[in-house]
């Protein structure tokens, strides 16, 4: 039965929240596998074993938070994904004490016209090979960013495109990537994801060109949701207002401190 006393518009956000995630789970973190929990599922991608959003334990139901602990290190996966906002919550005091990381991850809906423009021309498409260089320029210096990690990233990029249509957008500067992001597209409904810039070539509006060059290119090919994540307590989220998109809500993930990234 439908809650009379929701308004319209929160309604409508769950709705796509709940779209959204089902993207997610057919896409970025579809994983290879997957088994039953009294939590609710594990998913599991054996062939990038490192990868936290490839090897999670979704929560689907209530869940006392030592038991939650116990039963995701029985699993072994690499963080506690918690699709609702509110559950998340509650659990998040328990792991925090724990010192387990604990991350909110905004999802937002591109619904307006962008507030901010730029040179569309500088942007083509390339090939995931191509991103690979400035990944390591982008993620220089942080400790979990290991030659072996970085190549499971790149090997996941092959098998979510097993699953939907990837495509890879990038500024070129003197013949170097400088600014790149990932589309994802199932029909009508597409995600924007891993959007960076390499240092010392910051300040120059490249992500906003990749960001509306890859919307663009997802409207064209038919896409009418159009959607994105981002770290709830980062300033990439004001980017992306400026670029039409509006939060929807956010998901809370845990992670053990042995699988900090």
């Amino acid at each position: 039965m439908r809650d009379r006393a929701t308004p319209p518009e929160a309604r409508h956000r769950k709705r796509c929240l709940e779209r959204a995630y089902a993207f997610l789970a057919r896409g970025d973190m579809a994983g290879t596998r997957s088994e039953p929990s009294r939590f609710g599922t594990a998913v599991f991608t054996d062939e990038t074993p490192k990868r936290r959003d490839g090897n999670f334990l979704r929560v689907e139901s209530d869940a006392e938070p030592k038991a939650l602990e116990e039963e995701a290190l029985r699993l072994r996966v690499l963080q506690i994904f918690v699709p609702d906002t509110t559950r998340g919550e509650q659990l998040a005091p328990y792991f925090e004490e724990k010192r387990w990381e604990v991350d909110r991850i905004v999802v937002m809906l591109q619904r307006r016209e962008p507030e901010r423009s730029a040179d569309l021309s500088l942007v083509r498409e390339v090939d995931e090979k191509e991103l690979q260089a400035p990944k390591r320029l982008v993620l220089a210096g942080e400790p979990w960013a290991t030659p072996e990690l970085l190549e499971q990233f790149s090997l996941a990029k092959g098998l979510i495109g097993q699953l939907v249509t990837t495509r890879f957008f990038a500024v070129v500067v003197d013949g170097q990537v400088v600014s790149y992001t990932d589309l994802y597209q199932d029909g009508v409904e597409a995600q924007v994801e891993d959007v960076a810039t390499v240092p010392g070539h910051r300040g120059h509006g490249y992500a906003t060109a990749v960001v509306l060059t890859a919307v663009d290119e997802a409207r064209r090919a038919g896409a009418e949701f159009v959607f994105l994540v981002a770290d709830h307590n980062d300033w990439p989220k004001e980017l992306y207002r400026r670029l039409g998109f509006d939060e929807l809500g956010y998901y809370v993930k845990f992670i053990p401190p042995q699988a900090e990234e």
